[in-house]
Order: structure tokens, then C-alpha cells, then sequence
């Protein structure tokens, strides 16, 4: 296979991935068209506009949330002037050890990240086999049958074009969201979320111990939240096995120790456009994590990361 096909399909699995981890992240469209649901839907995209920067944006409970995405954290380490660690990967032999759909599942999200840190390093050759082990646990776990032959076509004309393949990625998340829920595999795309963001903060907490950073140590604290939200998506499926009662028990006694970083608020006055009903806070908070916080927080990382990709 070419150079530039192989450089595109690893870029098509990319999205496929990113659309898998957003399939919880997606702002459904309104069903209503009156003015005061215009209003709210003003609302929720300034606040999109303004998480932009920091995270992908989701609805859950009619709540919104933010949540890093793998490749902005695998960035901020590359421009962070941190080299390249294969390393620290999940290794592609063990991706033959996954046989149930918890393990293909998380470990999906975990691969995903991983081939964001390479493709972010421009590591073409372990790309390619990391993109081989996650186009294999994709069909496993059904997530091809949620692209059709048009969509994977429109997404490889559009590679380059930025624009139009947000508009088709936006789609494909949904496709993939309708999929799961049709089929009753939600928990698939909740454990899916959970593996990129555990590897991506495991990734994080790894190379600060040798690279100290202030900017990596604001990027894990600000997890706090982010973590409690994907407890929030994974407590429903917690009985369902060892695995996934393990996993949550994991994750709520991580928040613990987050929950002992410092928050120091900031107060300014919000800013209110009377016209459209619309306010802006723009009050500031900062999370102030210490050593020992840092420390248990690695471990605890540590501990979840090895138990999934075991």
C-alpha cells in the first residue's frame, strides 16, 4: 500500500476513533423551533465556543460537560518539547488477549489514544500498527457497522478539507451514538471514553515525573471535573461484571484524592446581553495540586491503566 494511502487510513481510523470516544459527546438537535429553545441552543453555543480551547463539549441529563480530547493532551506534550516514548504505549501483542467486549471495548479507547500520541509525533511506522490492532477491535465490537461505504468515502475525499470534515465527523459521531443505543451498547461507547481518557491522563502523570511542568500539572488537576463526569457514565453498568465494578470503584476513589486539590475562585462581574437573554460568567477558578497529590494520583492512574490493559 502507497505511503499516502497508508497516511490516510490511519487518519480514517483516527476519526473513527475520536467519533467513538465523542459517541456520549454530541449535542443532540432540538426537535422544538420556538424562541425560547433558540435561546437556550445561543446559549449552549457560546459556552461551546468558549470550551472550544480546553475540551470536547456533551449533553448528559441535560447538563453540559467538558472532557479533554486524547489528542489535545498527546499536542500539549509534543509542544511541550517532551520526546517521543513508545515506551509508554499499551503494546500491540496484547491486543490479541482482549476477548470480551470490556476489554475490546476500553482497550479501543486506549489504542485510540495511543495512536493520537504517535500520530501527533509523526511516527508512520508504529502508526500503522496500531492502526491495524484498532481496525481489528472496531469490527470486533461492531463500531464498522456503524460507518457506511459513503461515509468512509466523503471522510477520505475530505482528509485535508478541515471544514467539511467537521461537518462529517459531527454526523458519524451521531451515526455511532444512534448505533450503540440501537443495539443496546451504550456501555460500549462509555467504556471506549474511559480508556482514551485513562491512557491520555496515564500518558500525562508519566512524563511529568521526568519533565516537571507547570503547564502539565494545571492540565491533571483540571481532570477533577472530567473524572466525575465519567463516573457519571459509567456507575448505570457497574454490576455488570468484576470488570466494570473494579473500574468505577477505581475511578470514585481517584476522585477522592482529586477531590483534595485546592480550588481558588476568582470573582468578576459576568456579562449580561439583555437582548438575547444571555449571560457570560467569567469568573476564574485554579485547582493548586500539590506534590503528594500528584504522587497518589500517578499511582492510582497507574494501578487502573495496568488492570485494563492487562
Amino acid at each position: 500500500m502507497p505511503k499516502k494511502r497508508i497516511l490516510s487510513s490511519i487518519k480514517l481510523i483516527l476519526l473513527l476513533v475520536f467519533a467513538a470516544l465523542a459517541s456520549y459527546l454530541v449535542l443532540q438537535p432540538s426537535k422544538t423551533n420556538n424562541k425560547e429553545t433558540e435561546i437556550e441552543q445561543e446559549t449552549e453555543d457560546a459556552i461551546i465556543a468558549d470550551a472550544e480551547k480546553s475540551g470536547n463539549i456533551f449533553k448528559y441529563n441535560n447538563i453540559l460537560f467538558s472532557i479533554p480530547s486524547p489528542y489535545q493532551i498527546s499536542l500539549l506534550l509534543q509542544e511541550s518539547g517532551i520526546s517521543y516514548n513508545k515506551d509508554l504505549l499499551n503494546s500491540t501483542k496484547k491486543s490479541g488477549d482482549y476477548v470480551d467486549n470490556f476489554s475490546k471495548a476500553v482497550n479501543f479507547g486506549v489504542y485510540g489514544s495511543d495512536l493520537g500520541y504517535i500520530n501527533i509525533y509523526k511516527q508512520t511506522q508504529d502508526a500503522a500498527s496500531y492502526f491495524a490492532v484498532l481496525k481489528i477491535l472496531s469490527q470486533e465490537i461492531g463500531l464498522y457497522n456503524a460507518m457506511d461505504k459513503r461515509t468512509v468515502e466523503r471522510i477520505e475525499k475530505n482528509i485535508e478539507n478541515r471544514d467539511s470534515l467537521l461537518v462529517i465527523v459531527s454526523n458519524t459521531y451521531r451515526k455511532i451514538d444512534h448505533y450503540l443505543k440501537a443495539n443496546n451498547r451504550e456501555n460500549t461507547g462509555a467504556l471506549i471514553l474511559a480508556g482514551g481518557w485513562i491512557e491520555s491522563v496515564y500518558l500525562l502523570t508519566q512524563q511529568i515525573k521526568v519533565h516537571p511542568s507547570k503547564e502539565l500539572s494545571n492540565r491533571i488537576s483540571e481532570q477533577k471535573r472530567p473524572l466525575d463526569n465519567l463516573i457519571k457514565l459509567l456507575v448505570p453498568y457497574s454490576n455488570e461484571s468484576k470488570d466494570y465494578y473494579f473500574l468505577v470503584d477505581k475511578l470514585i476513589d481517584l476522585a477522592y484524592t482529586f477531590d483534595q486539590i485546592e480550588e481558588q475562585y476568582q470573582y468578576k462581574a459576568p456579562i449580561t446581553d439583555a437582548s438575547k437573554k444571555l449571560t457570560i460568567v467569567k469568573s476564574k477558578s485554579e485547582l493548586i495540586m500539590n506534590k503528594d497529590q500528584l504522587d497518589e494520583i500517578t499511582e492510582k492512574v497507574s494501578v487502573i491503566r495496568k488492570h485494563i490493559i492487562k
